[in-house]
């Protein structure tokens, strides 16, 4: 049997020297301690890992131990532990109330934030309201100040930036005030107004404002007994027969009835300044009424002036407008004038060659009245065949001579 021979050296604090132990162990002891598969090790690998093997017991048992201990711990452990419990509820409740009142002193802070934010919508709100109302006064001060200075389309683009889908009427109403707070520029303006009114959108939106103007105008006598009223009226009419509304066609009967009649008087009583100027300025209105001026009644055409009334034809501005009136004027000479007509052609006849210079020398020579002139020419001898334009006017001019 081979033996294991341990050698132990003993160490005593006393003394310098050792003493040494000598242990003879059985190999197959050792073999049984470690295993089987460990004997064909030398002696000294077993020797060392008996030490390695019998370390790893006793860290295992140690360990062991301090389990055993944690579960069943003596009396002072379990003492102690309640203590640690206590000062780690301490400190969870302290932490607690710290984080309570850091969340408080946040809520309180965010509530401030809150009030302070809507504190400062509010401030922006009535600041928004106060620009809004800020820009529709300019709005409106520019709807104002357009139709003083004719600018009506600039108007209109104001207009529609002032109502933002608000009712017209208190607008429409300042616009008229507006016109007549200047009395010196109220004709003038009131042209403006007119001008302005023709472009509102809406029938009964611009129906209501012809209303509104007709009641001024009537306060009004220097735009109320000129041709203006003959312009609102026309104007009006356009408006009122195409809604067929029957109180809107009153009115304009009201308005336009007597502004004829008052123009019918100046043609007769040779007035022609403001018909001229009637007709400089609105050509297309005056087309409208043109025959009505130069047909006059049966008692009147008896009673006129006849020379003075022929001034009245070359006085009109425009080639189309005086050609219409010669047409008128021939028209009632060959109904009213029939065994007298020869003394009328011959005055007319001289007065058309004066047109016709008029008409060919025109820089805007338009063939449709090179066309009337022959057709009116023609009506020269309705009455008297053989006798045409060129025979009276070769009478004319001997009377002349």
């Amino acid at each position: 049997m081979r033996v294991l021979v341990l050698t132990i050296w003993i160490g005593c604090a006393a003394s310098t020297l050792g003493e040494q132990c000598v242990i003879q162990l059985a190999r197959g002891m050792v073999t049984r301690l470690l295993g089987p598969n460990q004997a064909a090790l030398s002696c000294d690998n077993l020797w060392s890992n008996l030490l390695l093997s019998f370390n790893y017991t006793r860290q295992d048992l140690v360990a062991c131990q301090d389990g055993e201990l944690l579960v069943h711990p003596p009396e002072p452990y379990f003492s102690d532990c309640q203590q640690r419990l206590e000062r780690a509820k301490q400190d969870a409740e302290a932490d607690r109330r710290s984080f309570t009142a850091e969340m408080e002193k946040k809520i309180q802070v965010n509530h401030w934030e809150a009030e302070r934010y809507v504190q400062e919508s509010d401030l922006i709100r009535n600041q928004l309201t106060r620009l809004k109302d800020e820009l529709r006064s300019t709005y409106r001060s520019l709807v104002l100040m357009s139709v003083q200075g004719g600018a009506s389309k600039q108007a209109l683009k104001y207009y529609h930036y002032y109502l933002e889908g608000q009712p017209p009427a208190q607008l429409l109403s300042s616009v008229i005030a507006a016109v007549y707070s200047v009395p010196e520029h109220a004709h003038e303006r009131f042209e403006y107004l007119l001008d302005f009114a023709r472009k509102v959108p809406g029938n009964s939106v611009r129906l209501a404002f012809y209303q509104q103007i007709i009641a001024e105008l009537r306060r009004h006598p220097e735009q109320r007994d000129s041709y203006l009223a003959m312009i609102a009226a026309l104007d009006l009419g356009k408006l009122a027969f195409l809604s067929q509304n029957a109180d809107a066609r009153q009115l304009y009967l009201d308005l336009f009835n007597p502004a004829l009649k008052r123009l019918q008087a100046a043609v007769i009583a040779g007035s022609y300044d403001e018909i001229v100027t009637f007709a400089t300025a609105y050509p297309d209105h005056f087309e409208q009424i043109a025959n009505r001026l130069s047909t006059l009644e049966s008692g009147a055409w008896n009673q006129a002036n006849f020379e003075r009334l022929l001034l009245y034809l070359n006085r009109l501005p425009l080639a189309k407008q005086r050609l219409e009136a010669f047409r008128m004027m021939l028209l009632q000479i060959n109904q009213r004038n029939k065994h007298d007509f020869a003394p009328r052609l011959t005055r007319v006849a001289k007065e058309l060659d004066v047109c016709e210079s008029f008409v060919k020398s025109g820089s805007k020579n338009q063939q449709s009245d090179l066309e009337k002139l022959v057709t009116v020419k023609r009506m020269f001898a309705t009455r008297d065949p053989t006798r045409d334009y060129d025979h009276y006017l070769q009478e004319s001019k001997k009377i002349a001579e």
